[in-house]
């Protein structure tokens, strides 16, 4: 009787979470709001096409997904009564 190898175990997935399904569109701007909303990425910490999303979906009237706004900061500081 032949041996069989057990399957190969699937990778895990590495970097960022996919944003689910999506198509490239090519936009040209103009020069001011090209640099508006590199000023708003830039602000922001987000990619430039997640910002442009964003406004695309707001100026439709369609909730934008969650990854096209910032992180909110909500983590607070835990005072330490002991060390461990």
């Amino acid at each position: 009787m032949q041996q069989t190898s057990p399957a190969p175990k699937p990778k895990a997935r590495r970097g960022r979470p996919p944003k689910g399904e999506r198509v490239g569109t090519f936009v040209s701007l103009p020069v001011e709001l090209r640099k508006a909303a590199e000023a708003i990425a830039e602000r922001e910490g987000l990619p430039l096409g997640d910002v442009i999303t964003r406004i695309v979906a707001e100026g439709l009237g369609i909730p934008a997904p969650a990854y096209c706004y910032p992180a909110t900061q909500q983590q607070q500081e835990l005072p330490l009564t002991k060390a461990s």
